[in-house]
């Protein structure tokens, strides 16, 4: 880890706890001193330039853009000092209930109640669509319920998009971008390197169908079962087969 529990950034925020990794950053609660509990995404590898701090600071950029009740709110960026390298980061908001994997597998063997998962990918599709109104449009191309975080308000559950890491404006002549994210959540077209909003929707339509009936609608379990196309051979199972509530 970077940090430790009570590290001062910029004397503006103090870590509270680490959440989590993945490969190219980390994620920490921590302590604004003025506007409270947020979260922070650190990058691991130092940066040496101010371009290669901008690229990295991308995703805060496109975040900052589309702002949406169901988009995750980005609060600042900047770079800290780690034993004398800079390193880029962004605080956003802090989700307490997590995301909605966890939020999906703490129901166990028993189903999410129906209208509780129409809910959920509605506020999944009305985020996602502010992103895709975009000129060109924003596709995030890793939609799956690990970038999608489920909370409270006063209003009930809302559900935010986050994990904008990957996401990428299209060319806007042919409305494509390259291939990116996990194989178990893209479409077959992924398969020649092409990305679109039509592949978001894909996404969430495999969110959906898992959310349903605890199976994915394509079980995917390697690179390269996608790549050579054999996880499509079968059909689709409806959902009904699993969970006999979906009409």
């Amino acid at each position: 880890m970077l940090f430790s529990e009570g590290h001062s950034i910029n004397e503006i925020c103090e870590i509270d706890r680490f959440l989590g990794e993945g490969a190219f950053a980390e994620v920490y609660r921590v302590k604004h001193k003025y506007l409270g509990r947020q979260a922070m995404k650190v990058f691991k590898s130092p940066s040496t330039s101010v371009k290669e701090i901008e690229e990295k600071l991308s995703e805060a950029i496109i975040l900052s853009r589309i702002g949406h009740p169901n988009i995750i709110r980005v609060f600042d960026a900047g770079t800290t000092r780690v034993t004398e390298r800079q390193h880029g980061f962004f605080t956003m908001e802090y989700i307490a209930g997590g995301s909605l994997d966890t939020y999906w597998r703490s129901y166990g063997s028993e189903f999410i109640p129906i209208s509780e998962v129409v809910e959920i990918i509605i506020q999944v599709c009305m985020g996602l669509s502010v992103a895709h109104a975009e000129h060109p449009p924003i596709v995030h191309r890793d939609i799956k319920p690990q970038n999608i975080l489920v909370g409270y308000d006063t209003g009930g559950l809302r559900v935010r998009i986050a994990d904008f890491g990957l996401a990428k404006k299209v060319n806007p002549l042919t409305l494509i971008a390259s291939a990116k994210g996990t194989p178990a959540f893209k479409p077959p077209e992924c398969l020649s390197d092409m990305d679109s909003c039509a592949a978001d929707v894909w996404g969430i339509g495999a969110t959906f169908y898992l959310l349903l009936t605890d199976h994915m609608p394509f079980p995917i379990d390697s690179r390269m079962e996608f790549s050579s196309g054999s996880c499509w051979k079968d059909p689709l199972v409806p959902a009904s087969h699993f969970n006999v509530q979906v009409d």
